[in-house]
């Protein structure tokens, strides 16, 4: 099932008319208001079967999405190795867009660093099972990919919250606008205005924040 900033991008991306094929392990679990939308397409699966993945990604979609992360106490680096997987299969079907999200666990080149995220990716190495490998993984993955094969943006964000929709600085770290806190509300906003083939973030890895 997605995750609550999944949830508040389907929610955004259908009030503005999107459609959406949704990739997910258990159906039943989607509110009715997502699942039973006439712009809707749900496809069951989950990341390690490929062949339900193939049949969604074949059904008419152009764009990539998405929100997947490890979970609590997380073990290994699943999401990393499907997104391996995962990638040659959207190349294959023409997809113009992949938009991945990721942390500050993956340092881009242009970061400047901070104490601020030192102290953070420390507190997720201790306490965060295997996030920081999880995200780091994904992270050095997708922005080693041909943007001329896939033009992929990985977007990473800070600590998330249910605050309303506000501007977002895309920036990076210790730029002096990297902020530490994100509105899901506003990632769903920023996400689906990039979406364009013309985004300026294409080939980049910016953190987000309100």
């Amino acid at each position: 099932m997605p995750g609550l900033s999944g949830l508040e991008f389907c929610k955004t991306a259908l009030a503005q008319g999107q459609k959406l094929t949704l990739y997910v392990r258990n159906p039943a679990k989607l509110p009715a208001e997502i699942s039973n939308h006439a712009n809707v397409s749900v496809v069951q699966g989950t990341l390690e079967d490929m062949s339900s993945f193939q049949l969604a990604a074949a059904s008419g979609p152009t764009v990539f999405v998405s929100f997947a992360g490890p979970v609590m106490n997380s073990k290994g680096t699943p999401v990393t190795d499907a997104m391996k997987r995962i990638f040659p299969i959207l190349v294959a079907n023409h997809y113009k867009r992949a938009m991945v999200l990721g942390t500050c666990s993956f340092p881009a080149p242009q970061d400047k660093g901070a104490f601020k995220w030192k102290a953070s990716i420390i507190l997720v190495k201790l306490i965060g099972g295997s996030a920081y490998s999880e995200f780091h993984g994904l992270g050095s993955f997708v922005t080693s990919q041909d943007i001329s094969q896939l033009r992929w943006t990985l977007f990473r964000v800070p600590f998330l919250n249910n605050g309303p929709n506000a501007a977002v600085k895309a920036s990076y770290t210790g730029t002096g606008s990297d902020g530490m806190f994100l509105s899901r509300a506003s990632l769903a906003v920023w996400v689906i205005d990039q979406l364009s083939e013309e985004s300026d973030w294409i080939g980049k890895s910016p953190v987000l924040s309100n």
